[in-house]
């Protein structure tokens, strides 16, 4: 896991410490160390003595040029969802040690000795295809086994924090700054603010994986502070464009990028047929477009784009929405990359 360059601040350091020392987790004096890749949070290590855990604040406005602003109470969220997705697949996500609504945080365990961030990696020209298929896997898991749990649907029914941290700077802000695209931007919200089918994570991000740099090894999913009964295909959608992005940036390694994500989209598609159905090709593609264009034109840009990549990645985006693609194949087809 990275480490942030500046230092922890009094504020945090003195919630983090009353927080775990009034949980009891403390066993010596407490060094505290920030984390690094998030506009959302607040994340330290406290590590004292034989214990180490993270504490991650919720920031109530985030940390990205312009004016962003998000209720703290998808902490809370964010505690519930992990709990729950720990129960389907105990090794993809970090365990929930402690919920201090007092002071506002959440105690998480400390990712193994080794994993690493998965943005980092791809960036860095390490691209393992199969890490796709294993994210294709334990996301169709989590997605069939909230399916099939109405208590689960009812539980995280709330999308408020969708539309405040997706929604609104991502599609809404897509759509204002390319009126031409707005229409067919407009109809997949629709679509999918009026689907309830599983817990959706809302932030299936190469930045929230952390993997071990072994063949096999083990990964964990985290941040989870988006999770709402939703729509499958945002999920699916949200790490496609991802992967599209890095093949934008890295074109030298286009071909591996693009075996991670059609390994992705394979493996998920296979373990949710029967119970969500067919994937839809055509509207998959339309929010992955959708949402390319919202990382150069939305609230949230991406952070490694150069500005022609910015061009390029704005033009593809715009011609899958005018003219989408029927599936990951025709993808590779209709575009140049």
């Amino acid at each position: 896991m990275a480490t942030a360059d500046a230092p922890v601040d009094d504020a945090l350091r003195d919630v983090a410490v009353t927080a775990l020392r009034e949980a009891g987790l403390l066993d010596g004096a407490p060094v505290l160390e920030p984390l690094a890749g998030g506009v959302s949070n607040d994340v330290v290590v406290v590590r004292a003595g034989a214990t180490a855990f993270v504490v991650k604040r919720a920031l109530t406005r985030l940390r990205v040029a312009e004016v962003w602003e998000a209720s703290a109470e998808r902490s809370y969220t964010e505690a519930a969802a992990l709990r729950w997705a720990h129960g389907v697949a105990p090794d993809a996500v970090p365990r929930v040690v402690a919920v201090d609504r007092r002071h506002g945080v959440l105690v998480l365990e400390l990712a193994p000795a080794g994993y690493g961030d998965w943005k980092r990696q791809l960036l860095a020209g390490d691209v393992r295809p199969e890490v796709g298929a294993r994210l294709g896997a334990v996301l169709a898991a989590w997605h069939v086994a909230s399916a099939s749990d109405p208590g689960v649907l009812a539980e995280f029914g709330d999308q408020e924090a969708f539309r405040q941290l997706r929604l609104d700077p991502f599609y809404a802000v897509a759509a204002e700054r390319n009126p031409a695209a707005a229409p067919a931007i407009a109809a997949l919200v629709d679509r999918m603010t009026g689907t309830r089918t599983c817990l959706v994570h809302g932030d299936f991000s190469p930045k929230n994986v952390l993997v071990e740099p072994v063949v096999d090894g083990g990964l964990w999913v985290i941040d989870w502070e988006v999770a709402h009964a939703g729509d499958p295909v945002f999920d699916v959608a949200f790490l496609l464009h991802h992967l599209l992005g890095k093949i934008v940036a890295r074109p030298e390694h286009r071909d591996e990028l693009k075996a991670t994500a059609e390994r992705f989209v394979r493996t998920y598609a296979d373990r949710t047929r029967e119970t969500l159905g067919v994937l839809p090709g055509r509207y998959l593609l339309a929010h992955t477009a959708a949402l390319l264009l919202a990382r150069v034109d939305g609230r949230s840009p991406v952070d490694y784009f150069t500005a022609d990549q910015r061009d390029s990645a704005r033009a593809l985006a715009l011609d899958m929405l005018r003219e989408t693609p029927d599936g990951v194949d025709e993808l590779w087809r209709m575009t140049s990359v």
